[in-house]
């Protein structure tokens, strides 16, 4: 396991490269969308959209997204996180993918606090300008059952 260290603020903050790790093999990815989720990249805001609370087991769940930066003039920054827990590693991991299949990024932990350690499995990607991208997006417990929300969000970044 690798871990790195960043300042935030004035707070410090680890990131918890779990790439090195795998994970717990689930018996079966679910395929069918739990939730549909369309957002809009262009509104300037930054702040999530909040899916769940959702009790989750190995298998987890799919949300079906749609990315539309139809309207984004720099760049699209797909973000989303689970809800913060107590303790330096996240009960949860999360995959975004293609339509097909195909991995586009997995998710990585990211710590807060050293006293009193504060952690979310955090998941980015930047999507492709001008365009809508259908992808979801599987959220899982990396052991087991657990429940938590997942806050999305897809931006423009230097605004």
């Amino acid at each position: 396991m690798k871990v790195v260290c960043i300042a935030l603020l004035f707070a410090g903050a680890c990131v918890v490269d779990h790439h090195s790790d795998p994970d717990p093999q689930p018996s079966t990815q679910p395929r069918s969308c739990t939730a549909d989720i369309m957002l809009d990249g262009s509104t300037g805001n930054a702040q999530g959209t909040l899916a769940g609370p959702f009790s989750l087991d190995r298998n987890g769940i799919t949300l079906c997204l749609h990315l539309d930066a139809t309207q984004n003039q720099v760049a699209a920054h797909f973000a989303a996180e689970t809800a913060k827990e107590t303790g330096s590693t996240s009960s949860f991991a999360t995959v975004l993918e293609d339509m097909d299949g195909t991995v586009l990024q997995d998710s990585w932990d990211v710590s807060y606090d050293n006293t009193n350690p504060q952690t979310f499995a955090n998941l980015e990607w930047n999507a492709p300008l001008k365009t809508v991208t259908e992808t979801q997006l599987w959220v899982h417990a990396r052991e087991q059952t657990a429940t938590t929300t997942v806050s999305l969000s897809l931006f423009e970044p230097f605004e």
